[in-house]
């Protein structure tokens, strides 16, 4: 059995450096030495040192990983009002907008639960898209948001990547977000998502990934939306699952949903 320390482990100190991207403070912690120690064995195993910069921003970084609920629940708020900004060249942070504050500490409450933190508060400020005061959420910034940027960006402008795969999490918080349903006097409802933002194949993408799911949609070129017909909307709310109940009501007419056919129950 090998009693060496940690630090003079090659592998070990590979892994924890290059691969963990670990700091040489957090390593000294580990390996129960100084840092000047963890410094002195990578120079001795010819591994690769970092420049001060480099050093420095791993330090003060903040850690996020990414999980498969996490990252549906961003996805879909990507599809809406959701959005990515870069914080320097190696961060990134997540921003949304609202007219209901609710919803902000609804969506704040939940990414914390998935190890996304708020930063600050909760801001007040005038919406000119809804003529009225809006909020304002923000979370710290985060490496890992930095391929979220690049997969929903092109120069600038949000696109729709053309791998995503719809969920049922990611289609509710896109419904919630740009969604709208409409009760017809005499008939069964009908559902838009408004895509006005989003460029032809980002559309085309979006109407052939809801026809893989068994939704009749169709592209409405007026509006440039996205709609669902009469004979899928009832099973997209039921795909979808149903409205949070802690925001029920701000969003809960969402899923309102009244067959008003004559004889229909």
């Amino acid at each position: 059995m090998n009693n060496d320390p940690l630090y003079k482990n090659r592998d070990w100190l590979h892994e924890h450096y290059i691969v963990l991207r670990e700091s040489t403070y957090v390593m000294a912690r580990e390996a129960n030495c100084s840092y000047v120690t963890i410094w002195k064995w990578l120079h001795r195993f010819d591994i690769p040192t970092r420049t001060r910069s480099e050093a420095t921003f791993l330090a003060k970084r903040n850690y996020l990983t990414i999980s498969r609920e996490l990252l549906d629940l961003l996805e879909g708020e990507l599809l809406g009002d959701g959005c990515v900004v870069m914080t320097g060249s190696r961060s990134a942070v997540y921003a949304h907008t609202s007219k209901y504050e609710e919803y902000l500490i609804w969506l704040s409450k939940t990414f914390a639960g998935l190890g996304l933190e708020q930063v600050g508060k909760i801001g007040k400020h005038w919406s000119e898209e809804y003529e009225t005061f809006g909020y304002k959420y923000a979370s710290k910034s985060y490496p890992e948001l930095v391929s979220l940027r690049h997969r929903f960006y092109l120069d600038r402008k949000k696109i729709v990547p053309q791998d995503l795969i719809l969920t049922p999490i990611m289609a509710r918080q896109w419904y919630i977000g740009d969604g709208s349903l409409h009760n017809n006097a005499r008939g069964r409802p009908e559902m838009i998502f408004y895509t006005c933002d989003f460029d032809k194949p980002s559309i085309d993408y979006l109407l052939e990934e809801l026809r893989n799911k068994g939704f009749r949609v169709s592209h409405q070129l007026a509006s440039n939306s996205i709609g669902i017909s009469t004979y899928s909307t009832k099973d997209f709310l039921s795909w979808i699952g149903p409205c949070p109940a802690e925001i029920q009501d701000i969003y809960g007419y969402k899923w309102d949903y009244q067959d008003n056919r004559k004889g229909a129950r």
